[in-house]
């Protein structure tokens, strides 16, 4: 191959990696959790809480690669088995609890801290669903006895959730699932942060499938990994529904997990509808043969009990986009779709590149929409679609890096806001149907907060 070949892939290379890892210094403050507003939000957590120390729930399908001091590995293999567990990331140099409410409500530090995972704690793993399935005759069905065995495995995976949850006034769970080139430590750091500066609210949970494999043929590695964690996904969303105790379950997917989280959201709409007699294709069907359904059975967003999901910077090709949540109806899956992206996003244009100049719908200029789609966002009160004209910050992660983008997650995650001055979230709309930010978003004009 030629040098000037070469001298390409060294020039992209860096390109390939902002699609992926994240940064392991101490985020910049969000603007809502500056000053006394967050000093508050910290002082009425539960004592357990309190601590220097972030804690969050763990679920992946990654192999296991061997353990050293902090516990458990994972790496970028994949695994049929899903572990679960506890995952503790500290803070360098460690900062008492006092010192570190002081550092996350300001926006001046006098030092710079680093992040690392310092503990794992595994407590238990759900079996392939493939050791339960069996050929009957020339079908394939369940064992007998795999129901039962999964809700005992769901039963011991919500002892988990419980012992978090009985330590919050807010009984809900978030997933976190990450996007391409993140290794197992990038993810639970991300996550970590992002509840921390929440406010520690509910319970976290980060989702880790199996990417990281690097380079630029770890794009297409990771691209298929995404495919083969689905199903995995979709035990986790059931397992979550299926605690009690969980009154709401809210999902933020980045990146490529965007297309990992509305597959399995697309595939369990799917089922519901089927069984409902709501699918796409029930109208093929003569009514002769269309099962009897209750009047009253219940949707998937009921069933999974989906409050907000947060596609942020989506990979997702704008076709695919507007398949699945127009075509297909994911769109009334849960209470509402968040959708962040940014024309900045320079991660997302070399995923253009590498698939032949196909839009992603998380680096779309405004100009780029057309009047009947900006409509059609107008017309549906599930969706919100944010432009985010913020810079200075990666290019990529800026929802959970920039302080503007992040304190607009928080708003919609913690306090449910939608958008309006009057309702907490002063986004603007320069265009019908889309609302947009910038840099100096919810800015405090308080010279102490900042």
């Amino acid at each position: 191959m030629s040098t000037p070949y070469y001298a390409f892939i060294r020039m992209l290379f860096p390109l390939v990696l902002l699609l992926g890892a994240c940064s392991e210094k101490l985020i910049t403050s969000p603007y809502v959790m500056r000053g006394e507003a967050g000093r508050r939000t910290y002082a009425s957590l539960d004592p357990a809480l309190q601590t220097p120390e972030i804690n969050v729930v763990y679920v992946t399908d990654r192999g296991p690669t061997p353990p050293d001091k902090s516990g458990p590995r994972y790496g970028h293999e994949r695994s049929d088995l899903t572990s679960y567990g506890n995952a503790t990331v500290e803070l360098s140099p460690r900062p008492t609890w006092d010192e570190l409410v002081e550092i996350s409500t300001s926006g001046q530090r006098s030092r710079s801290y680093t992040l690392r995972v310092s503990r794992v704690e595994e407590r238990g793993r759900f079996t392939p669903i493939t050791e339960y399935m069996e050929v009957k005759g020339n079908r394939i069905g369940g064992k007998i006895g795999a129901r039962d065995a999964i809700d005992a495995e769901n039963r011991a995976f919500g002892d988990v959730l419980r012992e978090r949850l009985v330590r919050t006034d807010r009984k809900e769970v978030v997933i976190f699932i990450h996007g391409f080139n993140n290794s197992f430590d990038d993810a639970v750091i991300r996550l970590a942060q992002a509840w921390h500066f929440s406010g520690r609210r509910g319970v976290p949970i980060v989702y880790t499938w199996p990417a990281g494999f690097g380079g630029l043929a770890g794009y297409a590695y990771d691209r298929e990994s995404g495919e083969f964690t689905v199903v995995h996904l979709k035990l986790l969303l059931r397992a979550v529904a299926a605690c009690p105790e969980v009154e709401k379950m809210h999902i933020v997917s980045h990146s490529r997990g965007t297309d990992v989280a509305t597959t399995a959201l697309r595939e369990l709409n799917a089922e519901f509808r089927g069984m409902s007699g709501k699918s796409l294709f029930s109208t093929l069907v003569p009514e002769s043969s269309s099962p009897v359904v209750p009047p009253d059975f219940p949707t998937a967003a009921e069933v999974l009990k989906l409050g907000t999901v947060v596609l942020a910077a989506p990979d997702l090709d704008v076709d695919v986009f507007r398949q699945r949540f127009f075509g297909e109806n994911l769109v009334g899956v849960a209470d509402r779709f968040v959708l962040y992206f940014s024309k900045e996003d320079e991660a997302l244009g070399l995923a253009n590149w590498l698939f032949s100049g196909r839009s992603r719908i998380g680096s779309l200029h405004v100009k780029d929409l057309k009047p009947a789609a900006l409509t059609v966002f107008a017309s549906l009160p599930r969706l919100e679609v944010i432009n985010c004209e913020v810079s200075g910050f990666t290019t990529h992660a800026y929802v959970f890096q920039h302080p503007a983008a992040l304190s607009d997650l928080i708003l919609v995650l913690r306090d449910g806001a939608t958008p309006g001055a009057h309702n907490g979230r002063p986004l603007s709309s320069p265009e019908i149907g889309v609302w947009e930010m910038d840099n100096t978003y919810l800015r405090p004009a308080s010279k102490t907060a900042r």
